[in-house]
């Protein structure tokens, strides 16, 4: 059962995100998972290095053997029709369960954050300007957010603000910096097409073939080459797709198959606790 099951309400009034069916169950899996975090953290902060060490390791191996058991014991049908094992019928609430201790790290950021800017504020270091922004900024999105969002009655002002908050400048200066990337892209294809190797003229070679044959102008150099003949093939739009799909698809499957490959090494790694980070290296 989902936790955000909106009730029904009047055709008026549009269903609040606060109104929810199942809201107790939705504030039991945040008790909960606020408790386990919290006696989770003050354990390991109490801990010596050792205990704090094998803590981590029998958490993460049980937490991998959870969803590796879950994948790969046998199934059979389910009370409710559907295919499964003893496990599958949990694998709702843990994941519930780890979306919300996995937005504990969020305000930990938060507070960090707050932490570092209050203090550059009070202190009036360099740059405290750019802290009383922050500041504004994420209280004012906070209180507008909230608001608009959680309250199906919101004040028309109030959407304004938030629309033009969130739509008018956070997505608009997310596209600007996303747009200034393009020079930086335009950049490193310069220096990589310099023609100094026969694997570098190669590549500025097919690069041309498919820019152009997915242009307007490009398709029109090779125009003149009837569809029907036997010379077909060399038009700048076919010769493009023939190395989309005969020579980048293969070579993308293959970068992908060995990412794969990769990814289920370093989970194994990770789940065996073989992989040791910075944690192991400084506590021992």
């Amino acid at each position: 059962m989902p936790i955000f099951a909106a009730s029904p309400l009047p055709d008026a009034a549009p269903p609040s995100f606060w109104v929810v069916q199942t809201l107790p169950h939705f504030w039991l899996y945040v008790l909960v998972s606020t408790v386990l975090f919290v006696g989770f953290m003050a354990l390991l902060h109490q801990l010596p290095a050792r205990g704090k060490k094998w803590l981590m390791l029998g958490t993460t191996f049980l937490a991998g053997c959870y969803f590796v058991l879950e994948y790969f014991l046998p199934v059979h049908k389910l009370d409710d029709g559907t295919l499964g094992n003893f496990i599958t019928p949990t694998t709702d609430p843990v994941n519930n369960f780890m979306m919300i201790v996995l937005s504990w790290p969020v305000l930990l950021g938060l507070i960090s954050l707050a932490t570092v800017h209050g203090t550059r504020l009070a202190k009036g270091k360099p740059g405290w300007h750019n802290s009383l922004a922050f500041f504004l900024a994420l209280i004012g999105m906070l209180v507008v957010g909230f608001w608009a969002e959680g309250h199906a009655n919101a004040p028309a002002a109030v959407q304004f603000i938030h629309d033009s908050l969130y739509n008018g400048l956070l997505v608009n200066l997310d596209s600007a910096m996303f747009a200034l990337l393009a020079f930086y892209i335009a950049s490193a294809a310069y220096r990589a097409f310099r023609i100094r190797t026969a694997e570098a003229a190669l590549l500025m070679v097919s690069a041309l073939v498919v820019m152009l044959g997915v242009v307007g102008v490009g398709v029109a150099i090779t125009s003149h080459i009837p569809e029907s003949s036997n010379w077909a093939f060399f038009r700048l739009e076919n010769l493009s797709l023939w190395l989309l799909k005969w020579v980048n698809m293969p070579g993308q499957r293959a970068v992908m198959i060995g990412v794969a490959v990769g990814a289920l090494a370093m989970a194994i790694r990770l789940w065996l606790s073989l992989e040791r980070g910075a944690f192991f290296s400084v506590e021992g």
